[in-house]
């Protein structure tokens, strides 16, 4: 069962961020660039954090996750409307997905060189490949944060704060 390795819960939480920061953008603000701090809108941000999670719920029957697979230029990236469907999409799979085993076996496919096309593949379980796609997903959070901060926006909760460091955040209070 899932929950014995990976929480729903905090699963969930990272569900919950997306969707929050997407509420409170406007559609203007979900696709502006702003350069030179930023190549890419937050839009394209969200789409490639949803490209990760699409990746692990397609692959999940074959048991083979291709994170190369990518989602260009659809409304996910220009709409903030689109993200937050497929947010809730992921949402509802995050929860069909709890019963299975947090060790099920997975291949993993992945390019690992800007140079040249080289992929690796390597073997998973499904439980350190949600651990991931959280974990990357917070990442990204991090400089939407810093997008919304720009744009004169402030955002609510811990937006791109790392789960560890909201532990050292609360031990020094």
């Amino acid at each position: 069962m899932l929950n014995n390795t990976v929480t729903l819960e905090g699963q969930l939480e990272t569900v919950k961020q997306a969707k929050e920061f997407l509420l409170g953008l406007t559609a203007e603000n979900y696709q502006v660039v702003l350069k030179p701090h930023f190549a890419s809108s937050a839009g394209t941000h969200i789409r490639h954090i949803l490209d990760h999670y699409s990746a692990l719920k397609d692959g999940l029957n074959q048991g083979l996750v291709n994170y190369n697979r990518r989602n260009r230029y659809s409304s996910i990236e220009t709409c903030p409307k689109a993200a937050l469907l497929e947010w809730k999409k992921i949402e509802q799979w995050l929860q069909e997905i709890n019963q299975l085993d947090a060790d099920m076996p997975l291949n993993i496919v992945c390019e690992t060189s800007v140079k040249e096309t080289q992929n690796a593949q390597t073997k998973s379980t499904l439980a350190r490949e949600l651990v991931f796609v959280s974990s990357h997903a917070i990442h990204h959070f991090s400089l939407l944060a810093v997008i919304n901060s720009l744009l004169g926006n402030r955002d609510k909760g811990n937006l791109g704060i790392a789960p560890s460091t909201a532990t050292y955040i609360r031990q020094q209070a």
